[in-house]
């Protein structure tokens, strides 16, 4: 499987969350090696092995709840910048110029490279792909054809649909809630309902003829977004040295009863148990914002992992590298692998290798496409610079 936009992005932006939080960085880069992992090196889930082969396989095929943990980081990192910025003279100005010029340009401009290399291909677009150009694909319980280029994979986009979805709503609505007890409120109203409408699909066995309604479909999804807003309130309230110091206990506690998820449903298949598919999605989400609050805490062990230079490298690229690498990888799989499997006649060598080849691919375009070309862009958003006196993130958290 934020986002993932915002989440999926630089970092947080300095004139809205006050001084840069590195270990942001590292949660974000945490969650799209999680992604990456789940794709560049796609195997059979149920290999002949051993034990180990074994759960390596399953583990890779889990690594989709890295988009879930995009999903909670957006929710507290837009949720932050709305309500410290709420008394800004341009408001609703700032927050969309911004998160426009950091997610659009990419965006379109890789739709408009596809477009330009199967014009030349001789390559047809079908209608659907205007859901995509609409951030709306995830909306059709039913796939709509978008392209008879085999090449493209663009099937991971849903996220950020549910991502700009949720943008364009809930800036308005924390405008209008004002005060953190009604945000509060409303993002608790948010998961509640999200949870329920999850409940409802499976029970009524409106699953089985649309399976990813509750996987992609935005009102099944937005409890890890909302889960997200909660924290980002909880840690500007008075309440914020109890959220920090709670945080690791609901980490631990949501990691072992995660892991009883996994033991039952290795994968972690969101579609396969329904447990899983109900209460676990907030679960997993719960963990997440624990995860998040973790790493908040100040000179802690988790702060200092998350602040290495490696998570915080792909997280600094990890938009790009979202949006690219199910392309690049499925390209590397199609041709490379089978190529490196004749070859070396081992299976293991072929998925190790391709993946790999897959990954440094995707990080040199990702790195080219922010240094090169995104960079142009994220320069303009000076010009929305934010002067609200609110405290920020990071003078509450060192409070």
């Amino acid at each position: 499987m934020g986002a993932v936009s915002v989440a999926i992005t630089n970092r947080p932006d300095d004139s809205t969350t006050g001084k840069h939080i590195p270990a942001l960085d590292g949660v974000r880069g945490l969650a799209i090696l999680a992604v990456l992992y789940c794709h560049v090196f796609w195997s059979n889930p149920d290999p002949a092995g051993s034990i180990v082969v074994h759960f390596l396989a399953r583990s890779r095929e889990a690594g989709w709840v890295g988009v879930d943990l995009f999903f909670v980081l957006s929710g507290f990192l837009i949720t932050g910048i709305l309500y410290d910025t709420m008394s800004s003279r341009h408001f609703f100005r700032n927050f969309y110029a911004r998160r426009l010029l950091r997610i659009f340009p990419l965006y379109y401009g890789f739709f408009a490279l596809l477009f330009i290399i199967t014009f030349f291909r001789g390559e047809r677009w079908f209608a659907g792909v205007f859901t995509y150009l609409t951030y709306t694909e995830n909306l059709f319980l039913r796939p709509l054809a978008v392209t008879n280029a085999y090449w493209i994979n663009i099937n991971h986009f849903w996220s950020l649909a549910i991502e700009e979805q949720f943008y364009l709503v809930w800036p308005l609505l924390i405008f209008l809630l004002r005060t953190r007890r009604r945000i509060a409120v409303a993002a608790t109203a948010g998961v509640l309902t999200s949870l329920t409408i999850r409940t409802l699909l499976v029970v009524t066995g409106f699953t089985l003829r649309y399976p990813f309604s509750v996987f992609s479909w935005t009102p099944s999804r937005l409890d890890g977004l909302f889960l997200g807003a909660l924290l980002a309130i909880a840690v500007r309230s008075r309440f914020h040295h109890e959220v920090l110091r709670w945080s690791v206990p609901v980490l631990i506690a949501g990691c072992i009863l995660l892991g009883v998820f996994f033991r039952f449903d290795p994968g972690l298949d969101a579609l396969a148990l329904p447990l899983f598919t109900t209460l676990g999605l907030t679960l997993l989400a719960l963990t997440f914002a624990a995860l998040i609050a973790a790493c908040l805490r100040p000179r802690s062990l988790l702060q200092r992992f998350s602040s290495n230079a490696t998570l915080r490298f792909f997280g600094r690229y990890s938009y790009g590298l979202y949006v690219y690498h199910y392309t690049i990888s499925g390209l590397v799989i199609t041709y490379l692998r089978p190529a490196l499997l004749g070859h070396t006649g081992s299976k293991a060598v072929a998925l190790i290798a391709s993946g790999l080849v897959a990954l440094l691919i995707s990080v040199a375009v990702a790195w080219c496409s922010y240094t090169f070309f995104e960079s142009r862009f994220l320069q303009l958003k000076r010009r929305f610079h934010d002067t609200s006196s609110r405290p920020k993130l990071q003078e509450l958290v060192q409070s």
